[in-house]
């Protein structure tokens, strides 16, 4: 390992900035539990590592950090919002391996103090490092997107930084970034770049169940009926009408991990357990008995006229108990989300020491809590403990 590296989060080792910036976006993605952005992407994985990577080496305080990670997120809001590809019957890209390199290279350059040209020549370096396949959602690669996508962004920054050159106009040029991904993409709307912020307008949502965040509507459908049903064992079938999202159509789950990705899956697992936590994506829990036999009572029906983006999405579900008696409920915004009711009062700090309480002792979970809480008002040696702390390994 690297003498003087960059800390790798819950693993107690360094390396390479880049390399350390991969494994912790990975780290920040794999339980699919960071918040969700509008259009879908996932800002968080793709921008803070590059900035707890330079933090170790570079003297910048708490509000610098801030000020770069809101440039990187308004970055990648404004070019998805400008790809106008927003359906997830037509996605073919998972957004943060599209878009991060991009977003992660502003956030690196503003901790750099990048001036434009540099900033231009550290797009045309990244936009080559662009692209992840949806096809792997649902299997172990799709975290690696997103710490492939920090990563090269960081790495473009740094190689930007140094003199590497690329082409400086590569949003517009013939065979560029646009032309390549994007061609219907609207250069108007990025002059919006700016205040509000996307990170206040349309702000985002915060994940409450480790999963993929349209089965966050189903979860909340299935939770709501549990309490309208005295015997989960008396139920006959599970009827669930969804938007056209094929990549969460898994009536049995290969693995746990695919289970994040199941619109079948979740609901069974809302239904049977009453929560929707880490552990429901183990293999023990997907192989259960009472799981198997509850995933073939599950009937799913993908209707092609409701909209296929998060925004839009609605789901109904219907549970048929043995007796005839229905339980009818729908849900088109689960709480904490763009359409949902706010989470309640502690809600979210509750997950955040659920999660941390899976490698740090409580005096570590709970500084690790009032820094990161005060993120604008800390300095340098700050950010450097947060790092020191989080990269603890598990005791």
């Amino acid at each position: 390992m690297i003498r003087d590296g960059r800390r790798v989060i819950g693993f107690g080792f360094k390396t390479h900035p880049v390399d350390a910036a991969y494994i912790n976006g990975g780290s920040m993605h794999v339980l699919d539990y960071e918040p969700m952005w509008s259009p879908a992407n996932h800002a968080i994985s793709t921008n803070l590592p590059a900035i707890l990577s330079l933090s170790e080496t570079l003297d910048f305080n708490g509000l610098e950090a801030a000020t770069a990670l809101v440039k990187g997120t308004e970055t990648q809001g404004w070019i998805r919002e400008g790809s106008g590809d927003y359906d997830a019957k037509s996605i073919k890209n998972h957004p943060p391996g599209l878009v991060g390199p991009l977003s992660s290279c502003v956030t690196a350059g503003h901790i750099l103090e990048f001036d434009a040209n540099t900033q231009r020549h550290a797009f045309g370096i990244a936009a080559s490092r662009c692209g992840a396949l949806n096809a792997n959602a649902g299997t172990m690669v799709k975290m690696t997107h997103c710490g492939i996508g920090v990563s090269m962004g960081l790495d473009a920054a740094m190689l930007a930084s140094n003199g590497f050159t690329a082409n400086p106009d590569i949003f517009e040029c013939d065979k560029g970034y646009i032309a390549m991904y994007m061609p219907n993409f609207d250069y108007e709307g990025m002059l919006k770049f700016g205040p509000p912020f996307r990170l206040v307008d349309p702000g985002y949502s915060i994940k409450m169940f480790p999963s993929q965040f349209g089965t966050h509507f189903v979860i909340t459908a299935a939770l709501e009926a549990r309490k309208q049903i005295d015997d989960i064992s008396k139920i006959k079938e599970i009827n669930l009408t969804t938007p056209s999202m094929e990549y969460v159509n898994r009536p049995a789950p290969h693995q746990g991990l695919a289970g994040k990705f199941s619109f079948q899956y979740t609901a069974c697992a809302a239904l049977l357990d009453g929560e929707v936590v880490i552990d429901t994506f183990e293999d023990e829990r997907r192989f259960a008995p009472d799981m198997e036999a509850m995933l073939k009572k599950v009937s799913l029906t993908q209707d092609p006229e409701r909209p296929a983006r998060f925004e839009e999405e609605v789901v109904d579900l219907e549970v048929v108990l043995e007796d005839g008696i229905k339980v009818v409920t729908r849900c088109d915004g689960p709480k904490g989300s763009w359409n949902g009711e706010p989470l309640e009062a502690g809600a979210h700090e509750e997950k955040l020491r659920m999660c941390l309480d899976c490698r740090l002792n409580e005096r570590d979970r709970e500084r690790i809590i009032e820094l990161g809480s005060n993120l604008e008002q800390l300095e340098n040696k700050d950010l450097r403990e947060v790092m020191a702390i989080a990269s603890k390994p598990k005791s």
